[in-house]
Formats: structure tokens, C-alpha cells, sequence
């Protein structure tokens, strides 16, 4: 079963699908090395490995996984990810972000991350969206605070991350939180 092609927008955040274009932007964010350290994204991501990660991410829509370019209209430039898993199963689904080092502090990713969850929430009748943050990435931290999320607690060692395990912060939101 084909899964439609979505688009959410806000104030000032659209969200879309990725498009094969996005390649060039992509490579060029994941440039700075604070998105590899605290992502899956690959240290200095060439164009046609973003190329390539792209494709993975469209693929996957029909198995939950959507992976949404940050734009922030009139211009269409992709400026970071966020995506979700849905695990409709569970009723529950897993947030998860990065944006380019120029667009950081400016309330962009929280409103991205509003957006989504509302979306699950609305949209596929989840009773939690969760997320998780690396222990060391109190920006991250604190955009999940602004969109209302709950600290859960430390899960150590939660799952492989390139060639670490790393701790990580848990966090939820519930639909009437």
C-alpha cells in the first residue's frame, strides 16, 4: 500500500517530504560536527551519500518511518530533519531531529517538533510520542522541554550509535500533556 506524500505546516516551519535535491543542503549541514556526534547522520556526509540516505528514508514511509525536510517558507531549502517512526501497533511513535548550526536558537526545531507530534497525535491516534537525547546535548534537551516532552529518566547504554552505546535521555509526551 502506497503511503501518501504529506506536508505540515506551521507559523513558520513547513515540513515536507525529502526530494533527491535536498542532497547538496544535507551534505552541507552535516558538515558540522555536532550532528554526527548526536545523530545516526555519517561524519562528513559527501553529496551522493545524502543522495543515497534520502532514497532509504522514502522507501521506509511504508514501514512507519517519516522523515520530513525543515523548511522555512518562501524558501523551499531543506534546513534539517524531523521525522518520526510510528509504531501504530504500540500507539506510540519515536521523534527525532537535527537542524543546520545557522538555524539553531531561533525556536525553529521546537516548533518542528510541535508540529509533528500534534500530527501523530491527530493523525494516527498515538497515545505517546517519545524521543531520545544524548546525555551530552543539553540544546536538544531543552527543545524537547519547550515542546512539552517529560524527562523519563537515563537509559544507559540504549542502543548502537556508529561505534559507541551511549547513555541517553528519555522523553515522552502524552496527548493531554
Amino acid at each position: 500500500m502506497a503511503v501518501p506524500f504529506t506536508t505540515i505546516a506551521g507559523e513558520r516551519v513547513l515540513l515536507r517530504s525529502f526530494r533527491v535535491e535536498d542532497a547538496v543542503d544535507i551534505a552541507e549541514s552535516c558538515q558540522d560536527p555536532e550532528i554526527p556526534r548526536f545523530t545516526m547522520m555519517p561524519e562528513a556526509m559527501s553529496e551522493a551519500q545524502a543522495r543515497e540516505w534520502i532514497e532509504q528514508r522514502l522507501a521506509r514511509r511504508e514501514q512507519g518511518l517519516f522523515a520530513f525536510a525543515i523548511t522555512l517558507p518562501p524558501s523551499d531549502r531543506c534546513i534539517g530533519q524531523m521525522g518520526i517512526l510510528l509504531e501504530p501497533q504500540f500507539r506510540r511513535g519515536e521523534a527525532f531531529y537535527w537542524l543546520d548550526r545557522q538555524h539553531r536558537g531561533q525556536g525553529i526545531a521546537s516548533e518542528a517538533l510541535n508540529l509533528i507530534t500534534d500530527w501523530a497525535f491527530s493523525e494516527h491516534g498515538l497515545a505517546r510520542v517519545h524521543l531520545v537525547t544524548h546525555v551530552d546535548n543539553p540544546a536538544s534537551q531543552r527543545v524537547a522541554e519547550r515542546c512539552g516532552f517529560q524527562r523519563e529518566g537515563v537509559l544507559r547504554a540504549w542502543e548502537p550509535v556508529k561505534d559507541d552505546q551511549p547513555d541517553v535521555v528519555m522523553w515522552s509526551r502524552l496527548p493531554g500533556d
